[in-house]
């Protein structure tokens, strides 16, 4: 992978001054991130940076393979620390994001959301054409209601055609609904898991703290200058075997 080693493997002595490394109370730990932690003699649990570094590695490494092979990845953060910047780093990349509340069966009932979908572009289309003009100010005001409601919660949805090839998690905990219809639907998902959370539904986990916006911002910047400069491959064009006649 051509990209700066030092935005992929940061020392431990800046994850954290970021605070990755400050884990959940360690009377809401999950037992399947007890080989992540490295103490539990405070009131917090200390995550274990090396493994912090070993799952981002692996995250951004299959992050950056979607990225070359033009597949979408979905990034959701619903948390309070994660929404500003997951949205930021989403559209920095041109990739679909969720960053309010995650609508059950996005995944599970993609055709029922795509057609959500298509009537705010219809919309928002019609509304930019003008033709809104044509209601009483009572109907167009409703339209914008309208508007501003399937914004809220699908506006970061718009360029989504299909389900993703990848999800980007920014919260184990707050996401916890779209990591479990990912992992229904085979989305492969990558993200944040925190030491109350359960790690085996992610396909690529980093442990990490993952209520601080210092250290969400952090490791999804680090997903951002790894991504943004990343091409998609060009299409392989089929090799043409000329027919029996034409040899």
């Amino acid at each position: 992978m051509e990209t700066n080693s030092n935005i992929l493997e940061p020392d431990m002595e800046t994850m954290a001054s970021h605070g990755v490394h400050l884990g959940a109370l360690r009377a809401h730990s999950h037992p399947k991130m007890k080989t992540n932690v490295w103490s539990n003699k405070s009131i917090f649990q200390i995550i274990d940076l090396e493994k912090s570094q070993k799952g981002l590695k692996e995250a951004l490494d299959f992050l950056v393979g979607v990225r070359k092979k033009g597949g979408v990845i979905l990034f959701v953060g619903t948390g309070f620390a994660a929404k500003e910047i997951t949205q930021k780093v989403a559209e920095a990349l041109d990739m679909p994001y969720v960053t309010e509340r995650w609508l059950g069966g996005t995944f599970t009932n993609f055709p029922t959301i795509s057609r959500r979908i298509e009537y705010l572009r219809t919309l928002e289309s019609q509304k930019a054409a003008g033709e809104f003009e044509k209601y009483t100010k009572y109907e167009a005001l409703k339209l914008q209601e309208k508007i501003q409601k399937l914004r809220k919660d699908l506006g970061g949805l718009l360029s989504l055609t299909r389900l993703p090839d990848a999800m980007w998690a920014s919260s184990a905990n707050y996401d916890k609904i779209a990591v479990k219809e990912a992992f229904q639907k085979n989305v492969p998902v990558a993200g944040l898991v925190n030491t109350n959370a359960d790690p085996t539904i992610f396909n690529y986990p980093i442990p990490a703290g993952d209520s601080s916006v210092d250290s969400v911002s952090f490791i999804l910047n680090l997903v951002k200058d790894s991504l943004i400069d990343v091409k998609a491959a060009p299409p392989v064009e089929p090799e043409v075997v000329p027919k029996e006649s034409e040899r």
